[in-house]
């Protein structure tokens, strides 16, 4: 049996070892004494006996006669029918050599312990203040709200009953009925978006807007094309706060996109415009790197030709193996595909580093990494 002895149920054996102590005197000093504290597991009133689960793991069969004596905080056991598997008993006899005789029984209630479930909202019932869970292994729990029920939410946007959707995760934690179901006392939901973890991200170049439809179309930089659905959740950022909606995304901008499929697509969640792409200014150079500097490395092509990138934090590196992810991974000798933007002043800013080949490699396979088609601008 768990957990520690009620400050009521020390209150009674106090009360009650008078009453042990003259019982003990009536009989005479039991040769062999006990005293187990534990659970009661069974009840049998034609045998005049009753099972105990000890905290220790052992099991214990006491009968009763007339000389034992029945206590309890609250005065409800009296006698030997008043007992009840389940409650928590401390238990003081003797050992004869029939077994274990119980003299003194001090009995407290079990207390409830709530349960803990997690899992999504199939379903809202507001006029019946319930709401179902569908947890991860697929079964369906019906919780019970009441007055005396707390909901939590992101920034306090979860507080009754009806601010519940379908889809959302909640944590209930409440007490379970007879039917299984629960009567909660705290609701903690939210999107499960809500959650960054969640979200599968997405980068590249927007190849369609369609307004009517509520869609857009991103080629990543893997190369495949995802379209995304948006609606009244999807937050769209960027740097100058000029993309508000949809209606502001072009084609050529690149993009960062958090989405969650939904029912066999994906729905944006976050859209965050990174970089608009300008094809008068945007230009590609690839080559081996021939020189680092100070946030500056030149890059010299087949033909002889040099061409020299600056880079910043927006920069975006890419490598086969993953080993290039930043710029102090770059080394004089590798490959490098490079899409950049041409400033005012004339100077090039590299907006994305692909990395396809390092110096150890062969002149042949550059080549035929530097083809990839896969390899584009993007963040």
């Amino acid at each position: 049996m768990k957990g520690k002895v009620s400050n009521a149920l020390v209150v009674a054996l106090i009360l009650s070892l008078i009453v042990v102590g003259v019982a003990y005197a009536e009989e005479g000093k039991p040769p062999h004494r006990i005293r187990v504290l534990g659970e009661i597991i069974w009840v049998d009133l034609h045998a005049s006996a009753f099972g105990l689960h000890a905290r220790s793991g052992e099991e214990y069969r006491f009968e009763v006669d007339r000389g034992t004596h029945f206590r309890s905080p609250a005065g409800s056991v009296k006698e030997f029918s008043d007992l009840e598997a389940g409650m928590r008993a401390l238990v003081m006899g003797f050992r004869s050599e029939e077994g274990l005789i119980a003299r003194l029984v001090v009995t407290t209630q079990v207390e409830p312990q709530p349960e803990r479930v997690i899992g999504e909202v199939s379903g809202i019932a507001a006029a019946s203040a319930s709401f179902s869970l569908k947890k991860q292994n697929g079964a369906v729990v019906t919780i019970h709200t009441t007055e005396r029920t707390h909901f939590r939410g992101r920034d306090g946007s979860i507080q009754c009953i009806e601010d519940l959707e379908k889809g959302m995760v909640a944590l209930v934690i409440g007490f379970e009925r007879e039917d299984s179901s629960l009567v909660a006392l705290i609701v903690t939901a939210a999107y499960r978006e809500d959650n960054p973890d969640n979200l599968r991200r997405f980068r590249g170049e927007i190849t369609t807007v369609d307004p009517e439809e509520g869609t857009f179309t991103l080629q990543i930089i893997e190369g495949a094309s995802v379209t995304f659905q948006i609606g009244k959740r999807t937050r769209f950022v960027s740097r100058d706060g000029s993309v508000k909606g949809l209606e502001d995304l072009k084609v050529g901008m690149i993009a960062y996109v958090g989405a969650l499929e939904n029912e066999g697509g994906w729905f944006a969640f976050v859209v965050a415009v990174a970089i608009p792409k300008d094809p008068p200014d945007c230009l590609w150079g690839r080559g081996r790197i021939a020189a680092l500097g100070d946030h500056v490395f030149t890059i010299e092509s087949r033909d002889g030709s040099v061409m020299t990138f600056f880079v910043d934090n927006l920069t975006r590196y890419r490598s086969r193996d993953g080993s290039v992810e930043g710029f102090e991974d770059l080394q004089v000798g590798m490959f490098a595909i490079v899409g950049a933007v041409k400033l005012e002043d004339g100077q090039l800013k590299a907006v994305f580093v692909g990395v396809t080949r390092a110096s150890t490699e062969r002149p042949g396979d550059a080549e035929r990494h530097y083809e990839q088609p896969d390899m584009q601008v993007g963040p």
